[in-house]
């Protein structure tokens, strides 16, 4: 015996564990494998992700997007030849696998096997002509390897292509910059020189093109050709601090001096703290010094002037010689010591006014300007000179932002010459930076006035009229612009930026009428305008008028074909129009071509739900449940096709099918309770009442809502097989004082088809006690036909000796149900058969019933009539009921006592009750009926019952 349990022990122990293990070490499935190994690889934990993507492939070898990861992970961890075998391996898997192209040809590259990168490229393209990505990367496989002829043509060909693309633009100047640097390292300057001048075509400003050709210019001696370069540039650029750095260099390897300090002295005017030009001027000096020796011209002139302070020619040598190396303080000094012996010298005056602007003091220049032609009105040139210098003083106020004395000095230029268009200008400029619109349109206006047609103006006031909301009128001056000046793309973009910020704004403002005009009207001036046709789209969906967008759509994919938000918004247009097909097929190229981006793979999945619902609405449900299958073969978790699925296959009742599934998203979604609610109504509807009830617990424990608490009573109420009952009955009498009643004991058992019960009727009179025992069976045959049954017996004393009745129910369509019955009846020694039949219709809470007793009591017939009516409340546990009845009926039990006596007797009756059931368990009834009975043509007895019901389940 000891060994028995020993025996028992272990087995019971080695099954506890193994529940264990299968409970707690569930192992994950490739996919969940394989996004943890892309969340490991995008924090750069690639052995890790290395490690998850080989166990991802054990479960599912064929997982093409797995092998790609693993073959990228190799290849970012230096393992070159795993990396090969493993994309190879997809591109023969997936030949129009995009990514994988492109992890192929950056193997070879960063191998530095050309010909094998080039042979991956080639493939691409056969798969995907024209994909820009891939033409530019066989570009590079091209530089890459030498073949820069080759390469050029190429890059030609390509630009042709994609004229307007910046990521082509920059390639093709890199491949010519690329060429250049590798003739000019090899000494082959023609070649060299050709390239770079094919790089600065395509972009004028590019420094290294620049740079490389000044210094093969100064290599090869032409300081003069280099010269005129800087110069250009200079021209295009005047405040570029490297290209007068660049120029002064230049001019130090001429020894060109004078020139090499003018420009030091310019750049020190501009960047006055900058310490490397401060640190060149010394050494600058210290050179030309070395150079002149003993020739320079101004040290023989001051040492003039050292001997002879008043000699007028040495003084006016002097102050030239400083000027025009641009020592201006020298210069200063010397005309301000030349002023003190005359100080009304109009020539050493007029120096000192060259002085001051050309060291920039613009301020102190227009104060002796002022000065100047104060004293010669006359003077044209002192007038115009006076305003330059007021209208240069206030733009330096202007760019210290002291806005006041920028505009004091702007009106003081006006005063002397009201039309001059820089003062207007400038004047303008500064109340826009202020933000004051309306002094600028005031000053804008009034230099209109004088010149009706400056471009600068016109577009100056369009600007400020958009930025007060002005956009009708900036919009009329933008087009007598553009109109004027067709060819000049500053009019065209400042028209386009224009409607675009209007239809913006009224966007905003929710006028979309007019919004979509300001768009339309960009269209109209620019039909490739990615911006308008982006707001037309969404615009025209936002309003319902998806024909609309659907037409912007596809004309904005004819000039943009390959941009993936302009398919991805033309696949939302489609399924906004129920067009599902068409939407899903662009959806599904895209994520075939960028498996590895997520929204189109969402957007594919939303698409097809999307169809698979308006299927169900259409009552095809195999075609929905066919897409949502789809749905569920790219992402399992998709907790929508789920729930679709359920209620599909809940609805064809195909109960097991939507277990699966629910039993799915349980698993992914373990606190949703959707899930675990239609688990437990599957359960409900496979009469699996236990489980169904464990799965609405778990439902009240995360939502503990009375409707979740209420269905979990119910299907617990579901798994009771036994039932309890006490009833009684109280019958009072207007023509006698004796009250009767009647109590009862109820047995209840249910079983799958139905229920059998046993009764024990209690009843005392004066001539003893009277017991009756009853037994009565419902039984289901099928959905529409279903059995009662009744048979009891008693002891004669108060009830009938026998009692037997029979009833076969049928439904019928739309809720209605029909009866035929029989019934017998043995008291007092008689004996009587009815025939019953009934017919009960529901509407919705409504259930009224009909019954005829049809009474052969030999020698006599009777009849008797009895109609219920019944209204349900709180998912049919309650209702209150109301009857009436015309004779006395073999089922009527506070009468069968006396039936034989009743049956011919001309009776009415009419009741009402009211039943309540509390948690499904406990049902409680009270019922009250007034019976009137006629004895003879004048007298009448009346009867009045009370039943009392009480019933558990257990």
């Amino acid at each position: 015996m000891s060994l028995f349990k020993y025996i028992l022990s272990v087995t019971v122990l080695g099954f506890s564990l193994q529940a264990q293990a299968q409970i707690f070490n569930k192992e994950k499935n490739a996919d969940e494998l394989y996004e943890e190994a892309v969340k490991e690889t995008r924090l750069n934990h690639y052995q890790k992700a290395i490690q998850l993507s080989k166990e991802a492939l054990q479960k599912r070898p064929d997982f093409t997007d797995q092998e790609l990861l693993l073959g990228r992970l190799y290849m970012l961890t230096g393992n070159t030849d795993l990396a090969r075998r493993y994309v190879k391996k997809v591109l023969a898997e997936a030949p129009t696998y995009y990514d994988a192209y492109l992890y192929a040809i950056n193997i070879e590259l960063g191998a530095k096997k050309y010909e094998e990168a080039e042979c991956y490229v080639d493939e691409g393209l056969y798969q995907f002509p024209g994909d820009k990505t891939l033409m530019l990367k066989k570009l590079g496989i091209l530089d890459a390897s030498e073949r820069f002829f080759q390469a050029g043509n190429y890059a030609t060909s390509l630009l042709e292509k994609y004229s307007t693309d910046t990521s082509v633009q920059r390639a093709y100047i890199g491949h010519y910059l690329l060429a250049g640097r590798y003739y000019q390292l090899r000494n082959n300057q023609i070649l060299a020189l050709q390239n770079y001048e094919k790089a600065l075509l395509l972009d004028y400003s590019n420094e290294e093109a620049k740079a490389a050709i000044t210094a093969m210019y100064i290599k090869s001696g032409s300081y003069t050709r280099a010269i005129e370069q800087v110069n250009a540039e200079l021209s295009g650029n005047p405040n570029s601090y490297d290209l007068m750095m660049r120029k002064l260099g230049l001019l130090q390897e001429m020894h060109d001096y004078p020139g090499a300090i003018n420009q030091l002295q310019q750049i020190l005017k501009r960047w006055p703290s900058d310490a490397k030009a401060r640190s060149m001027e010394t050494p600058l000096q210290m050179d030309a010094a070395a150079w002149y020796a003993n020739t320079d011209p101004y040290l023989l002139y001051q040492g003039v002037l050292e001997k002879n302070p008043g000699n007028r020619e040495a003084l006016d040598k002097v102050i030239g010689l400083s000027m025009s190396r641009g020592a201006y303080r020298e210069a200063l000094a010397w005309i301000n010591r030349g002023l003190k012996n005359n100080p009304n010298d109009q020539h050493l005056l007029s120096l000192k006014l060259d002085v001051l602007e050309s060291d920039r003091k613009f301020t102190e220049a227009a104060l002796l300007a002022e000065k100047l032609y104060a004293a010669n009105r006359s003077n044209a040139d002192l007038k115009s000179r006076y305003t330059a210098l007021k209208i240069a003083s206030g733009r330096d106020y202007l760019a210290q932002q002291q806005y006041d004395l920028a505009l004091a000095e702007f009106d003081k230029a006006l005063q002397t010459d009201p039309r001059d268009t820089t003062a207007l200008d400038m004047m303008a400029n500064t109340y826009i930076n202020q933000k004051d619109n309306v002094h600028a349109l005031q000053v804008l206006d009034k230099a209109l006035t004088s010149y009706p047609d400056n471009s600068r103006f016109l577009l100056k006031k369009s600007s400020i009229l958009a930025a007060t909301g002005q956009y009708d009128e900036a919009a009329v001056i933008a087009e007598q612009l553009l109109r004027r000046s067709p060819a000049d793309p500053r009019y065209a973009a400042n028209l386009t930026d224009l409607r675009l910020t209007a239809g913006r704004t009224l966007l905003q403002a929710e006028e979309y009428d007019m919004a979509a005009r300001e768009f339309r009207a960009v269209l109209a001036q620019s039909p490739d305008n990615l911006d308008a046709l982006n707001y037309l789209i969404n615009l025209q969906n936002a309003v319902g008028q998806s024909d609309s967008s659907l037409f912007y759509a596809n004309q904005a994919l004819t000039y943009h074909p390959d941009n993936k938000e302009l398919l991805l918004k033309k696949a939302g247009v489609l399924t906004d129009m129920k067009r599902y097909n068409e939407a899903n097929a662009i959806t599904y190229q895209l994520m075939q071509r960028y498996p590895f981006t997520a929204k189109y793979r969402t957007a594919y999945t939303e698409g097809l739900i999307a169809a698979g619902t308006t299927y169900q609405r259409n009552n095809a449900p195999d075609s929905a449940l066919a897409l949502y299958r789809q749905v569920l073969g790219l992402n399992r978790k998709d907790s929508l096709a789920l729930l679709y699925s359920i209620n599909l296959l809940s609805d064809k009742k195909e109960y097991d099918s939507a277990l699966v599934y629910a039993n799915q998203g349980i698993r992914f979604y373990p606190d949703n309770a959707s899930f675990i609610q239609k688990r437990a109504v599957l359960l409900e509807n496979k009469k699996m009442y236990a489980d169904a009830a464990i799965a609405a617990d778990s439902v009240v424990k995360l939502n503990r809502s009375p409707e979740n608490i209420d269905y979990a009573d119910y299907l617990h109420s579901k798994t009771t097989k036994n039932q309890f009952g006490m009833y009684f009955l109280h019958s009072s009498y207007d023509y006698q004082d004796n009250t009767y009643n009647i109590a009862t004991l109820e047995y209840r058992h249910f079983f799958k088809r139905g229920s059998y019960a046993g009764r024990l009727n209690y009843a005392g009179r004066q001539q003893g006690t009277g017991l009756q025992g009853e037994a009565e069976l419902y039984y289901t045959h099928n959905t529409k036909l279903y059995s009662y049954a009744l048979a009891t017996y008693s002891n004669e004393i108060v009830f009938p000796k026998t009692r037997l009745a029979y009833s076969l129910f049928k439904t019928f369509k739309h809720d209605i149900e029909g009866e035929l019955g029989i019934r017998y009846l043995n008291a007092d020694s008689t004996s009587s058969v009815s025939g019953v039949a009934s017919i009960a219709k529901t509407w919705k809470e409504f259930w009224v019933n009909f019954r005829a007793y049809f009474i052969s009591d030999s020698p006599e017939f009777y009849t008797s009539y009895n109609l219920t009516a019944r209204y349900y409340m709180n998912r049919q546990q309650d209702y209150i009921a109301f009857n009436a009845g015309l004779g006395t009926s073999p089922d009527d039990r506070s009468r069968l006592i006396q039936f034989p006596k009743l049956a011919g007797l001309l009776t009415r009756s009419v009741g009402a009750g009211y039943q309540k059931t509390f948690k499904y368990r406990t049902t409680a009834g009270i019922f009250g009926t007034w019976i009137n009975q006629k004895i003879s043509s004048t007298v009448f007895q009346n009867q009045y019952d009370i039943y009392v019901t009480l019933q558990r389940k257990f």
